[in-house]
């Protein structure tokens, strides 16, 4: 996919993903779509072995951690599936949500689903996007990602958020082995990933 670093597309409906507000604001931290190239940006400081190493074992973390997350992700849609209560609690959620977005003019659920329009035209086609479709894309994004981020540190959706959270984790759980396995995996992928990543912003400022 030319617009997404990962296969994984962040809608509203992740918000109720069992990972809940701290992994959203940690993926939100990072860029999800690489910049366009430009023949006249200056070359990247070239990286030491030391450096290499520890950007491998980032990427390779952030890949295990999608994979726990797209099997906890298939967990999940038979909970909900099967809880109408937490249906409506995730849904009551996601419209907070957007109507905490959408002030100043700006329709977040409007702005979701043209982003969305876009990643499936080229999701799985041949043709790519023009330049101007992947910066107007990455502009999109960014704002949607900043409103979002801002928006859950919102008292009240912070609280709904940590409360489907709680619930939706419960629920897995209660599924058997294979859901608490997963969720302890997860739990440990993304702390590491956030060890990773404040040993490689170090690394980085010590140059």
């Amino acid at each position: 996919m030319y617009f997404l670093k990962t296969p994984l597309r962040q809608t509203l409906t992740a918000i109720a993903f069992v990972t809940g507000v701290s992994v959203m604001s940690q993926v939100q931290a990072e860029p999800t779509a690489p910049a366009p190239h430009s023949g006249g940006m200056q070359q990247m400081p070239k990286m030491t072995p030391e450096q290499q190493s520890m950007m491998m074992e980032l990427q390779k973390t952030q890949q295990q951690l999608q994979q726990t997350q797209q099997e906890l992700q298939k967990i999940q849609q038979q909970v909900y599936k099967e809880s109408p209560e937490l249906q409506k609690q995730r849904d009551a959620l996601q419209a907070k949500v957007s109507e905490k977005m959408s002030h100043g003019g700006y329709d977040a659920d409007k702005e979701l689903k043209k982003m969305n329009a876009l990643v499936d035209k080229y999701q799985n086609s041949e043709e790519k996007p023009s330049q101007s479709e992947i910066q107007e894309f990455q502009a999109s994004q960014k704002e949607f990602q900043a409103r979002q981020q801002k928006v859950f540190q919102d008292p009240e959706v912070r609280k709904m958020a940590e409360n489907l959270q709680q619930n939706v984790k419960a629920k897995i759980e209660a599924t058997g082995p294979k859901g608490k396995s997963l969720i302890v995996r997860l739990e440990n992928q993304m702390k590491k990933l956030q060890d990773l990543r404040q040993k490689a912003m170090a690394m980085m400022r010590s140059q």
